[in-house]
């Protein structure tokens, strides 16, 4: 009885060892493979030798099987995370499709992963009441504005034509170039996404247009950053 169980466990690990080897080929970097190799072929070998000692019993092969288990439970951990660390630190980028790096403080995300590509552009000599309209009927609180070749030249909000309304003057009459802010804060569509929420928070900004050859791509909202916020939560929940 000792001999098929001792064979099945052995039978057992030899598949885990064998996925755990298909692991280390066809996973996408190094982070993912030392997975494969801690976990499937940890277990694929330990299970290997306990169907060892169950075949051999208190024998010395038996017992040395017990304390490579041991050893092996206590080392791989430790040599995988070494790996790992010594791996980031040196460089080694961690696949595209990963969505959490908890060694560095940078996020996997960029502003073009999380960024409203549909973005609504105003120019610079079109009507403050056109651009007013425009804003109420898209249902947004802001927009780029770009010149005759599409390039981006300022950002016109809610705020600031309440405020050159405020001022006493004549909304009708003015065009948007008279009324934008001028000085934008724009990023590029790779910035990582907390330096641009770190961005909105100290200047206050609703929006940030997201910038690539002086073209507006892409817009990214605090509603964008709060969306991404709380599907990370969902997902550490669900973890």
């Amino acid at each position: 009885m000792n001999e098929i169980i001792g064979c099945a466990l052995i039978t057992i690990g030899v598949l885990f060892n064998l996925g755990g080897c298909i692991g280390l080929i066809r996973m996408p970097d190094i982070y993912n493979r030392l997975q494969a190799a801690t976990k499937c072929v940890t277990l694929g070998t330990c299970s290997i030798l306990f169907g060892v000692f169950v075949y051999a019993g208190f024998t010395p092969l038996g017992v040395k099987a017990i304390l490579c288990i041991v050893f092996i439970l206590i080392t791989s951990p430790t040599a995988a995370h070494a790996l790992a660390k010594g791996a980031y630190k040196d460089g080694v980028k961690l696949w595209k499709g990963s969505v959490a790096d908890f060694y560095g403080s940078e996020s996997i995300l960029t502003a073009r992963d999380i960024m409203n590509k549909e973005i609504v552009t105003v120019k610079c000599d079109t009507g403050v009441s056109d651009a007013m309209k425009l804003l109420v009927e898209m249902k947004i609180s802001g927009m780029p504005v770009v010149d005759a070749d599409g390039n981006i030249v300022g950002i016109v909000s809610e705020k600031d034509i309440i405020d050159f309304f405020a001022g006493g003057k004549n909304i009708t009459k003015a065009k948007v170039r008279d009324i934008m802010t001028s000085e934008v804060v724009s990023f590029s569509p790779e910035t990582d996404i907390n330096k641009i929420a770190k961005a909105i928070t100290e200047n206050k900004f609703r929006r940030v247009p997201i910038v690539e050859s002086g073209k507006p791509v892409g817009i990214i909202s605090r509603r964008d950053i709060l969306q991404i916020l709380a599907s990370v939560k969902d997902k550490n929940e669900v973890s």
